[in-house]
């Protein structure tokens, strides 16, 4: 007879106000390979695949991805608890995830049922965990019975897709989609009032799922490098400038974004968690074209699909902006219009005759240039030399 099980099968409870930033766990840390697993084959089949149906099919299959990952990431900063029964339902998310991984690359096609058992899987497994917590914390069910009843329509969705025609089908995956993002949104005024502003996890959880999507374009040149048959001169600039590319990215998200705390407002909050998905859904276009841009292979697609996820990467930096703490460092409204700008330049340079490496080249100097300003702003304030930032 276990002795007092309330200790290691404990009820939710909502984290309170002022409880003190964690550390992220090696829970989550394990969980978090399984994503690394599904992003590979999604941008795999998208590297493969460089054209606007390749494309499409990357977005529809990796906003799922990316709604399950976030969806155990926000449950946990409201009700995780550190016994058996968390680490059972994480568990459970990672054989529904790894479903997910198996059937991802043709997960609209010949693998389509197996995506979308798997993510039914999962949502099922969330749906349960907020309806277990509204069950134990009755006050919060203006926000858990919104969020039963908007996530249970989504998972009813994808079971009809199951058993109707693929074009049908594909319509109630997208609708179902919609269901999940938008039940959140309807809860806004209610979890003002009834869920805490703190923010324990979040800000490094966010961050290493942009490292996770980031590691895409390491994979991306080293695949590009290694499908090569000799080294020259001109293989080692790519592989430079590809590097580079990919090296950018990080510098901007983590020097502008990632270092700062999002603001605490719920409204702020919300946006600055569904602006990761653009920006994920950016950088991993970016490091699936790196392997065309080591290999010059310039095929169709490759050159707008470079441009666009650079571009969709800086519009959503404008964005996310907005909903982060200012750090006094740079005028909200110079450095929007610098991210705008160089959105619209990276799709501009598309559109002229320049190869497929001086297009690279290109998009490495417009990252230059923002982590120039960032620099030159960050030695004029009063924060060098401190080490609590950085």
């Amino acid at each position: 007879m276990v002795p007092n099980h309330r200790l290691w099968w404990q009820k939710p409870a909502l984290h309170p106000e002022g409880d003190e930033a964690r550390r992220v766990t090696f829970l989550e840390l394990f969980t978090d390979l399984i994503f690394v697993v599904v992003i590979a084959r999604l941008a795999h089949h998208l590297t493969l695949h460089p054209d606007l149906a390749g494309a499409r099919d990357f977005a529809l299959l990796f906003v799922p991805v990316w709604w399950v990952w976030i969806g155990l990431t926000v449950y946990s900063e409201r009700f995780e608890t550190y016994d058996l029964s968390f680490r059972v339902f994480t568990l459970l998310h990672l054989l529904a995830v790894s479903g997910m991984a198996a059937s991802a690359e043709y997960g609209l096609g010949k693998t389509a049922t197996a995506f979308a058992l798997s993510y039914v899987a999962a949502r099922v497994l969330i749906t349960f965990m907020w309806w277990r917590a509204g069950r134990h914390n009755p006050h919060l069910r203006p926000v858990t019975d919104v969020f039963t009843l908007g996530f249970s329509l989504s998972i009813v969705l994808w079971v009809a897709s199951i058993f109707v025609p693929p074009g049908v089908g594909l319509v109630l995956r997208a609708l179902g989609l919609l269901a999940d993002l938008l039940t959140p949104a309807l809860t806004l005024g209610a979890q003002r009032r009834l869920f805490p502003a703190a923010i324990r996890k979040l800000p490094e959880r966010f961050g290493l799922f942009v490292i996770i999507v980031l590691g895409e374009s390491l994979v991306g040149v080293v695949n590009g490098l290694a499908d090569l048959k000799a080294l020259n001169l001109g293989v080692a600039l790519r592989f430079v400038l590809a590097m580079l590319l990919g090296f950018g990215l990080w510098w901007v998200y983590f020097d502008f974004i990632g270092r700062r705390e999002p603001q605490p407002r719920t409204r702020r909050l919300f946006a600055w968690s569904y602006l990761h998905l653009p920006l994920v859904l950016g950088i991993t276009v970016v490091g699936a074209m790196t392997t065309h841009a080591v290999t010059l292979d310039d095929a169709p697609g490759v050159r707008w699909l470079l441009a666009l996820g650079f571009a969709v990467f800086y519009l959503a930096v404008a964005a996310l902006e907005f909903t982060v703490r200012d750090d006094g460092l740079l005028g909200i409204r110079a450095v929007t219009a610098l991210r705008v700008g160089t959105a619209g330049a990276a799709l501009l340079l598309a559109a002229l005759p320049l190869g497929l490496d001086g297009l690279v080249a290109a998009l490495v100097g417009l990252h230059v240039l923002h982590a120039a300003v960032g620099v030159r702003a960050w030695y004029r304030s009063d924060q060098v030399g401190r080490t609590d930032v950085h």
